[in-house]
């Protein structure tokens, strides 16, 4: 694997919680002067979500992609097996091919267990975080750290897209909440 010292140092440090430093497009765009062909196609095609069938391609360039994927169906397994459960109907049509995880599986729990769904996306996002922090650990210069990082600013990118949305639900319940008032004193005649 080749090692990205001068890349890899340039790069800013991504904190869960906190805004991306650039998106994912902008990271790309950077790391297309530095990384090698094959190298950089695989980090183009580098996603949060794993193939239904197995690993993608590009997991055979650095095993963190493998190791990632594997742990996210195992994740989205224990998804099914669980709503299946809820739900009282057979899992095994819906699971995809993986090995089980104690770790992803306590991951899965911990979602399927959020108040909301929106909490239990949030949950995943932070487990996924978790994870790929856990994989990348001591690999600072090489191909595994510029997935790793790639996949994070998804990650960033999917929070805030949540965040927004989770805004515009609240403006949409406060602003039928001040309709339903306003709607409500001019049957009763009451004036404010």
């Amino acid at each position: 694997m080749s090692r990205y010292y001068y890349f890899a140092a340039t790069l800013p440090t991504l904190q869960l919680g906190a805004p991306a430093p650039m998106t994912s497009a902008e990271y790309l765009e950077r790391a297309r002067r530095h990384l090698e062909p094959a190298e950089y196609a695989a980090l183009e095609a580098a996603t949060l979500a794993s193939a239904a069938e197995g690993p993608p391609p590009e997991a055979s360039v650095d095993p963190l992609l493998g190791d990632y994927y594997a742990w996210e169906r195992s994740v989205r397994n224990e998804l099914v097996r669980l709503r299946a459960k809820r739900l009282g109907r057979a899992a095994e049509p819906h699971l995809r091919p993986a090995g089980r995880d104690e770790g992803a599986q306590a991951a899965a729990q911990r979602a399927f267990a959020a108040e909301s769904p929106l909490e239990g996306e949030l949950v995943l996002e932070r487990e996924r975080w978790a994870r790929l922090e856990e994989l990348a650990a001591l690999k600072t210069f090489d191909f595994a750290r510029l997935a790793a990082y790639r996949l994070e600013l998804e990650i960033l990118e999917r929070i805030a897209r949540l965040g927004a949305e989770r805004g515009e639900v609240g403006y949409r319940e406060t602003y039928a909440a001040i309709l339903g008032q306003a709607q409500t004193s001019e049957e009763t005649g009451v004036s404010r």
